[in-house]
């Protein structure tokens, strides 16, 4: 994997509350540690300004600094607010660096959706990329939205809900699904 890739995405799953980051958010971070791609820049994906004026992404910077300090690049993509925005503003950063290979880390029944936002965006810019999707251990019933990851069964209609919802926006067509 070290070789094989030029940036990795890890995609942050809210926050608990001002301060802390949710449990799949600390799974992903996990599975980053785990992979040890230490020369391999890493985007930090995570909005939600929150009354403290933290981030996720900052907060995911922070957990990562106390943890160990080994990952050498580090980019903070803190203005989303949405998985089609955390693909968006990425790719932006991706675009300005010229990375060809991305790997993506979040939780595995996310990875569908953000497959869809990231071919979409990929073939909407006209980018030449090689996607590698890396789920991290998923953390039902331990989050704090209960109705989002209470149990697979509900995240898997949050996320069908989700995915209608960027479909009847124009944000994933029928060529990306296909």
């Amino acid at each position: 994997m070290r070789n094989q890739v030029d940036v990795v995405i890890v995609l942050g799953a809210s926050l608990k509350n001002a301060s802390t980051l949710s449990p799949q958010t600390i799974e992903n971070l996990s599975k980053l540690k785990e992979l040890n791609l230490v020369k391999v820049p890493v985007i930090l994906s995570g909005g939600y300004f929150k009354e403290k004026g933290d981030t996720e992404a900052l907060l995911m910077l922070n957990h990562i600094d106390k943890e160990s300090n080994h990952f050498k690049y580090i980019h903070i993509e803190n203005e989303s607010g949405s998985s089609d925005e955390n693909v968006r503003f990425c790719l932006d950063i991706i675009q300005e660096h010229q990375w060809r290979k991305v790997a993506v880390i979040d939780q595995p029944l996310h990875l569908f959706q953000l497959r869809l936002l990231f071919k979409h965006y990929i073939r909407f810019r006209k980018l030449d990329l090689e996607l590698n999707f890396i789920p991290a251990k998923a953390t039902y019933g331990s989050n704090v939205k209960w109705w989002q990851y209470s149990h697979p069964w509900v995240y898997n209609i949050y996320l069908i809900l989700c995915t209608c919802y960027y479909v009847l926006k124009g944000k994933i067509t029928l060529q990306d699904i296909i």
